[in-house]
Parts: structure tokens; sequence; C-alpha cells
């Protein structure tokens, strides 16, 4: 489990509070491996559960819950690839896209706006590699003990 962080590390690296964590398990977006005891087992995250905790962060900022299960499973199908992190996210109309050129998102608001008479909702969500620089900071400023050697390997590896 060299690339698993336990609950207390991810706390420090993404900023969130317990009752995050507990309400992202129970709803079924972030679920934790639990191991040993029982009644007080130890909790660890993957990697990508803790990415994921970063990105819901993010995206709640500016989304619904709703819309967030959707860019997560939209990420997950992507399985995170280290080619995506420089691309966009935008939600426009209801309608997820992830932009690698600006050009192509003027077109893509063109369309949508011809639809809706010149008036639509944009989202813009940013780059997910921003994520990933922001927990390698967080880990960092939080002393997270061997973080570079656990990162290694894993897309927290691709924010250096």
């Amino acid at each position: 489990m060299s690339s698993s962080f336990a609950r207390k590390e991810v706390m420090m690296m993404t900023g969130s509070k317990p009752s995050n964590l507990n309400y992202f398990d129970s709803s079924g977006l972030v679920i934790p491996q639990r191991f040993g005891n029982p009644k007080r087992p130890s909790v660890v995250y993957s990697v990508e559960q803790v990415i994921q905790i970063k990105v819901i962060q993010r995206l709640r900022e500016k989304l619904s819950l709703q819309e967030v299960r959707k860019i997560l499973g939209f990420l997950a199908e992507r399985n995170y690839a280290p080619s995506l992190f420089e691309c966009q996210l935008v939600l426009l109309d209801g309608q997820l896209y992830l932009i690698e050129d600006m050009k192509e998102f003027g077109l893509k608001v063109l369309k949508a706006s011809g639809k809706n008479k010149g008036q639509v909702v944009i989202h813009e969500i940013g780059k997910i590699g921003d994520v990933l620089s922001d927990l390698r900071k967080q880990a960092h400023e939080s002393k997270v003990l061997d973080f570079e050697k656990r990162a290694k390997g894993t897309p927290l590896e691709v924010g250096v």
C-alpha cells in the first residue's frame, strides 16, 4: 500500500473535514478501504481517491452534486490519463465538454447559443492538472511522510 494515504493525511492534503469524508463514503462518491479491527478499522485512500476528493471540492465551488457525479463518471471512464490533465473541463448548458483547444470551445458555445437563442450557462471548471498541483503543494506543506516515494508512478507524479 505504498501509494495509499491514511485518513488523517487525506484531511491534511485536501483540507477536508471528517464530516466531508464521511459524507463522500456514505453517498458512494469516494469509498475508502478499511482493514483491521471491524469496530475501529484503519481507513486508507488510494491516490485516485485523494484526487477525486480534491476534484469534488473544486467542483462543488461551482456545481451541484448531481453535476459533480456526472464529471466524476466522465473522468473515471478516462482513467485520469495524464493527457487529460492539461485539458479544460467546461459544463455548457448541462452538457460536459473536455476542451483541448479554445477554438473548439468557441464552436461549441456558438452551437449551444444557437439552440438557446443566444443564452447559455457556462461553468469553467479549469484544468484537471491544477488539482494535482494543489494536492502536491498541500502534501508538502502538511509534511506528509514519504509523499514523493508514495506518489511515484501515480497521477500525482505527473503534477511535478
